[in-house]
């Protein structure tokens, strides 16, 4: 009402800033309510996610220094439902790089000893791959792409394991 009256007498400055501001504030509200429904700490709370179209993509780097060894773990996720278990033994200059795209992929990975490397690539769907790597400067890379299995106990040292199934 008090916009209308505004105009009748010719302040069309004022209306106009009176109406930004009222958008403004419109705008900032919507956002800190919709802020406060979707918040990150959300994920925390341990609830299973959800079926829906968006897909959620999650990224962790942790690299720790541990005596004189450098444990170095890369975590990229893009999509849902995907999971990775890792248990690396410490101060054993030990490397995991995962990299999970799509839905209901499956990594657990267990590093025992010293200098050994994973790196896993899993895209598509329902992919299961399990790597124990008990001894010295063992590798496995492994690419896996739609409902693939892959499991691989690497006792012992030096050996390498290249895997790429489609």
């Amino acid at each position: 009402m008090r916009i209308n009256n505004l105009n009748k007498f010719g302040d069309k400055k004022r209306n106009k800033s009176i109406l930004n501001g009222f958008t403004s504030t419109l705008m900032i509200t919507n956002l800190a309510i919709y802020s406060h429904i979707s918040s990150a700490n959300d994920l925390l709370s341990g609830t299973e996610l959800k079926d829906s179209p968006l897909s959620l993509s999650l990224t962790t780097t942790a690299s720790m220094t541990v005596g004189n060894e450098i444990q170095q773990l890369v975590i990229n996720q893009y999509g849902i439902h995907n999971k990775a278990t890792v248990n690396q033994q410490a101060n054993s200059g030990n490397s995991i790089a995962i990299n999970q795209e799509g839905t209901d992929n499956l990594a657990n990975l267990i590093q025992a000893g010293y200098g050994n490397t994973i790196n896993l690539h899993q895209q598509g769907e329902s992919n299961n791959a399990e790597v124990i790597q008990d001894g010295d400067a063992n590798i496995a890379n492994i690419i896996q792409q739609g409902e693939q299995t892959f499991i691989v106990h690497q006792i012992g040292n030096e050996m390498v394991v290249n895997i790429t199934q489609y």
